[in-house]
């Protein structure tokens, strides 16, 4: 007999079943502040043994604390993602820890706000290189184990600014419009391999990064909540929450696609950083 569940919060249920990721081993890059560190701090919550990497080494074992006060297993890494050999340290670590890895959210990452005058070259290569190269390098390493046990799944973190054109943030924008065409082709490439590839693409969210790296004028802030459709940022654990859906069973049918969790902003009138600096 097949029982069909349609009620939402039955579904929520089996999403997010204690002991969800029992044996499962994930890596979260910026895992230690942010949004990453709410993906791994949730994923450790549900029995994952967890890596984070971060160039911080403060940030990784301050995020390392807190995921282990969850009862899970969490080791730390202190990595420059845009370096191959880091990334290369930080994958052959994590299976020497834990002999497999079977989750890999891409989440670390960084940008500035500028109008295209004032980017210079070598601000748009570290841009690049910090959205776009880490995340390769991240994927074609964690992607070789993944492809021997013949199971992996890959969550790239990227924004709405790589669906939408996004004055003030040129550099980002192209990097992480690349970092889309990367999970879509890379979703194609390892389907024989039963590896899922998709990326979250996040509006606006309220955390330190962006309010008091990007945005810290407080009339700017209002000015940009205005532009969402629902009159709020996102939280952290609002785009933690879509990771999780994505690396649970209930995502095993789901590669290649682009998740959009903006509170409406995609469809609005996105603001022009470029004239808000």
């Amino acid at each position: 007999m097949e029982i069909f569940i349609t009620s939402p919060k039955v579904l929520l249920c089996m999403t997010f079943a204690d002991n969800l990721f029992k044996n499962k081993v994930a890596i979260v890059t910026g895992g230690g502040t942010g949004i990453g560190k709410s993906i791994a701090l949730s994923l450790g919550k549900l029995g994952a043994n967890m890596v984070i990497a971060s160039r911080k080494q403060e940030n990784v074992e301050a995020g390392a604390k807190e995921i282990r006060q969850t009862g899970a297993k969490c080791l730390p890494i202190q990595a420059d993602l845009r370096n191959i050999d880091d990334v290369k340290k930080m994958v052959n670590a994590a299976v020497n820890e834990y002999g497999k890895i079977d989750f890999l959210v891409n989440n670390a990452g960084g940008q500035f706000l500028a109008p295209i005058e004032k980017i210079s070259p070598n601000g748009f290569d570290a841009v690049v290189k910090t959205n776009l190269y880490n995340t390769f390098y991240c994927c074609k390493e964690a992607g070789e184990h993944m492809k021997k046990q013949n199971y992996g799944k890959i969550v790239n973190i990227v924004t709405i600014y790589a669906l939408k054109a996004g004055p003030g943030m040129v550099h980002s924008g192209a990097a992480r419009s690349g970092v889309v065409n990367l999970t879509k082709s890379l979703a194609l490439e390892w389907a024989k391999y039963n590896i899922r590839v998709n990326a979250i693409a996040p509006g606006f969210v309220d955390t330190g990064g962006f309010k008091d790296e990007l945005l810290q004028k407080k009339d700017v802030l209002e000015h940009v909540k205005s532009t969402v459709p629902l009159k709020r940022f996102a939280t952290a654990q609002e785009i933690a929450d879509s990771a999780l859906y994505l690396l649970s069973p209930s995502g095993d049918y789901i590669t290649g696609h682009a998740l959009v969790i903006d509170g409406g902003a995609l469809l609005g009138n996105w603001p022009d950083f470029a004239s808000l600096i």
